[in-house]
Order: structure tokens, then C-alpha cells, then sequence
């Protein structure tokens, strides 16, 4: 018979880790500059560690059904992914007056110029059938005074890490708008001190989704200098308007050779 007595002191041994740092949470305000200097740094290392566990715990177990994640693959795909919004619970799910540079989820942040700030951003869970991601993400903007408004998504460091000139890669949206306006896909390459940047113009309200194909054959990048890679959604004249992005989704395929 297999003995339990490991189990239950690793699990006495977690929740009184759990209590250690509930009350060292609420110690903060009164510790001093040393001990922060010396407590942050591990509060940090145990976040985020929680916070990459918790992502990948809800990409696992949320969606269409346990191991599956609803991506529509073209043929050939090498690699398919769901940016954090709409595979990952955000906390907290509510963001007002969203201030330019603000994380919006697991690996998006959404910018702007705007002095206003009158944005915001809420991530429900899906109630609707048919809609293969868990979570939808909508934006709000009332008065917009800025010259731009985008949400940057960047790419899983081992997907930047394979990525060849050889590569095809496709972003899939599905979104809808209060009132109709430009929205525009850019996808961003950084290597060495360049940035190489591809566009396409998407229209929002469409049946099913709409896909941006972008060839990298047609790039000049060089892949042993990537250093990171990230996909804008850029909104042209946002104020007064209501977008709601039920999700977002990026496959890569090889190119056929010419």
C-alpha cells in the first residue's frame, strides 16, 4: 500500500508557504527599505512562476475540450498558438482609464497617446456557441484625443527562436465593432538594430474569421540575429467605439519553394 505520508506533508508544507507569503503581503507597508530589497526579488520569482503556471493550467484545461484548443491549422502547420487574452484569465478582468503600455493580459499590452484615457478593456468568458476561444476581450474607447491606438501580443520566445525566412505566418481575428472603422495587423521583427515590420488591412464584422497572411520570403531579416517578434492590432479612429475580439490566434506553415 502505497504510503500517503509524503503527500500530505508536501501539502502542509505548500499551504504554509500559501500563509507565509498571505502575511507578508499584508507586512508590507510596515517592513523596511532592507527587507524589501531583500523580499522583493523572491516575491517576484514566485509571481511569476505562478502566474506562467496558471497560464498554461488554463490553456490546458479551458476551450472546446480538455487537450484541445479549437485552432484552425492550414496544411503543413508547424506551430499554432492563442494569444494570452483569449486563452488565459486576466486579473483583474476589468481595466478602466487604461493608461498607454498597460499589460492586458498574459503577454499584450495595450498603447496609445492618448491624454484622455477614457479606455476600457474587459475579458468575459465565452457564453456564445461557436466561438472557439474561452475568453472574449472587448475595448471601449469614449473620447480619443491620440494619434493611435494599437494592442501589442507578443510572441512565445520558442516560436521567435524557429522562425526562418522559409516561414509563412498567419494571424486569425474574429472581431466585431460598434461602428465600422479601419483596423490594421502588423507584424514586427526585431533583429540586431532593426525592426522589420509587415502590414495588412483587416475588416472587422465579416462571417468567420478573417486571416493576415504575411510570407517572411519576402523579408531580409536575418534569424540568427532574432531577437523578438510581436503582433500590433492597430485601430484607426477609435473614439465612440466598442470592439470586441473573440479571438485571436497565430499559425505559422513552411513556404513552398521556388
Amino acid at each position: 500500500m502505497r504510503n500517503p505520508l509524503p503527500d500530505l506533508l508536501q501539502a502542509l508544507r505548500s499551504r504554509r508557504a500559501v500563509r507565509r507569503w498571505q502575511r507578508a503581503a499584508g507586512a508590507g507597508r510596515a517592513m523596511t527599505h532592507g527587507q524589501l530589497a531583500r523580499i522583493a526579488p523572491q516575491a517576484r520569482a514566485v509571481g511569476a512562476a505562478a502566474n506562467s503556471l496558471t497560464e498554461a493550467a488554463d490553456r490546458r484545461l479551458l476551450g472546446p475540450g480538455i487537450g484541445q484548443d479549437g485552432i484552425e491549422r492550414p496544411p503543413q502547420c508547424d506551430w499554432a498558438w492563442r494569444a494570452g487574452p483569449w486563452a488565459a484569465r486576466m486579473s483583474p478582468a476589468t481595466l478602466v482609464g487604461v493608461q498607454g503600455g498597460t499589460p492586458v493580459g498574459a503577454g499584450a499590452r495595450l498603447f496609445h497617446d492618448c491624454p484622455l484615457a477614457e479606455i476600457t478593456v474587459r475579458q468575459t468568458s465565452v457564453t456564445t456557441a461557436g466561438v472557439p476561444a474561452p475568453f472574449v476581450l472587448s475595448l471601449d474607447a469614449l473620447a480619443f484625443e491620440g494619434s493611435f491606438l494599437s494592442l501589442a501580443i507578443d510572441l512565445p520566445t520558442e516560436a521567435v527562436a524557429s522562425l526562418t525566412r522559409s516561414h509563412i505566418v498567419c494571424v486569425t481575428t474574429r472581431m466585431h465593432m460598434e461602428r465600422r472603422a479601419e483596423v490594421f495587423v502588423r507584424l514586427n521583427l526585431s533583429h540586431g538594430p532593426n525592426t522589420d515590420q509587415m502590414v495588412s488591412e483587416v475588416t472587422p464584422g465579416s462571417d468567420g474569421p478573417v486571416v493576415s497572411e504575411f510570407d517572411l520570403g519576402f523579408e531580409t531579416f536575418n534569424p540568427a540575429r532574432l531577437k523578438a517578434a510581436w503582433i500590433d492590432l492597430i485601430f484607426d479612429t477609435p473614439a465612440m467605439n466598442r470592439v470586441v475580439l473573440e479571438d485571436v490566434t497565430v499559425t505559422r506553415r513552411p513556404r513552398a519553394a521556388l
